[in-house]
This record gives structure tokens, C-alpha cells and sequence, in this order.
């Protein structure tokens, strides 16, 4: 074979060689990206806990019942993904991405989120690191990045008419009655909650509302939230608060 025709058969081959290389890399590329996608099962608005690293981080979910990391040809919860260290928080941020990146005036939080998925990354000045994942529209509530979250918070107001002791000494119960309302109802309140309290006298009781049950009795409040504090009141009638169950 001449020469000539020698240098151009290599000619060919390098170049087909690069053909191929460039071709492998888009096609891994692809492979790469397919099997690296996140999936979302959306549920109800409520607050769960999701997972604990070991450095006492708390993960949450919150309008969502589970992510799914799709691998490609095979996927896991992404907890169960985290818990085995098939995956890390980078490459989840990473996978969300930060073109719609928002930062907020508590010590340096930040939320992303991409079409299916948000994710709220707390840095607070008191040192919380949790995590909260969401759906793409999710908002950063009052309650979150808390030691104790919630979704947010609504206050009713109750006239004290009893006081008695629990068999439990950090508990006491308050029979309770609201504004314009025939029900009356005992309930069992942590002690420390109720040092100020006397009978009688009218009180506005915050509650942490948890995405539970939405039902307006006196006893499903109580049953279905969490009890933040008990504030006395002078206010009267229509002045008192009495406030909807948040969403």
C-alpha cells in the first residue's frame, strides 16, 4: 500500500476516533443526568420529620409523602439514599439547583427550588442546620427552622372557669369555655404553661398548628395542635381574637 494512502487510512481513523470519543461523552453525559433525577410524591400540608444525620441535623418534609433518587436503573428513598451515603446533601442541592436561590435575615438561610422540589437550608443565628424539603412553591413559614417547628401558629381566646391538679405534678387541668359558645371542655395543659393563670378570667392560648385535623371544637385544638404559650387578656365580646386554623 503507498505511502500516501497509509497517512490518509490514520487520517481517517484518528478522526473517526474522535467521532466516537465525542459521541461516548454525549451519550454518558445523558446517562449521567438521566440517572440522577429526583421525584417527588406530593401529600398533604403537614410537617414531618424525615431524617437525622449524624451531626443531629433534622431533615423535614412538609407538603410532600416521599422523594424518590432515580439512579437509572434503580432508585431509593432519598432518606434511605442519605443513610447509606449514596448520595450527599451537595449532590441533592446540586440536583435542585440555585437558579431561583432566596436568602432570608436570620443568620443566613437559604431556599431553592426547581419545578418539582424546593429545599430550605436553615442557618439561623442560634445555630440551627436543619433541612426542610418541600413542593416547588413551598414558602418559609414563622415556624420553621425552629428547635420545635410548626407550620404557623393561631391564638383563641378561653375563659378560664376551673383550675384543678393532675395526679401527674407537671400537668393541670382547665375546664375551659369560648366567647358566645355553650361547650365547655377540660383539657390537661403542661404546669409551666399555666403559673399565671386564675379562674374566671379571660386568656389567649397560641397554638402551633401542625397540619393535622382542621376541626374548630375546643377539644380537637387541643387534641390537634401544639399549646405555644398562655397570654392574659382585658379584651371583651368581638375584641377577643379568636383566629382561623392557619394552613
Amino acid at each position: 500500500m503507498p505511502k500516501r494512502q497509509i497517512f490518509g487510512s490514520i487520517i481517517i481513523l484518528i478522526i473517526l476516533s474522535f467521532i466516537c470519543m465525542f459521541i461516548y461523552d454525549q451519550f454518558k453525559d445523558e446517562q449521567n443526568e438521566r440517572k440522577t433525577q429526583l421525584l417527588v410524591e406530593k401529600g398533604d400540608n403537614q410537617l414531618t420529620l424525615y431524617y437525622t444525620d449524624s451531626e443531629n441535623r433534622n431533615y423535614y418534609l412538609y407538603g410532600l409523602n416521599k422523594i424518590i433518587v432515580d439512579y437509572g436503573d434503580h432508585d431509593l428513598e432519598l432518606n434511605k439514599a442519605l443513610e447509606a451515603k449514596q448520595i450527599s446533601m451537595n449532590e441533592v442541592i446540586s440536583l435542585i439547583g440555585n437558579e431561583n436561590e432566596q436568602s432570608y435575615w436570620d443568620g443566613g438561610s437559604i431556599k431553592i427550588n426547581n419545578q418539582d422540589l424546593s429545599l430550605l437550608q436553615c442557618h439561623t443565628l442560634d445555630g440551627n442546620q436543619d433541612y426542610y424539603f418541600g413542593p416547588s412553591d413551598m414558602e418559609y413559614k414563622s415556624g420553621f427552622c425552629e428547635t420545635d417547628p410548626y407550620i404557623c401558629s393561631f391564638i383563641r381566646t378561653y375563659l378560664v372557669l376551673d383550675i384543678s391538679d393532675s395526679n401527674d405534678e407537671q400537668y393541670v387541668y382547665l375546664t375551659l369555655r369560648a366567647f358566645q359558645d355553650e361547650e365547655v371542655v377540660t383539657v390537661k395543659i403542661a404546669k409551666n404553661l399555666t403559673n399565671e393563670i386564675v379562674e374566671d378570667h379571660y386568656y389567649e392560648f397560641q397554638f402551633a398548628y401542625l397540619g393535622k385535623e382542621d376541626k374548630e371544637d375546643i377539644e380537637s385544638i387541643f387534641e390537634n395542635n401544639r399549646l405555644l404559650a398562655i397570654v392574659a387578656t382585658d379584651k371583651q365580646g368581638l375584641e377577643q381574637i379568636n383566629g382561623s386554623i392557619c394552613e
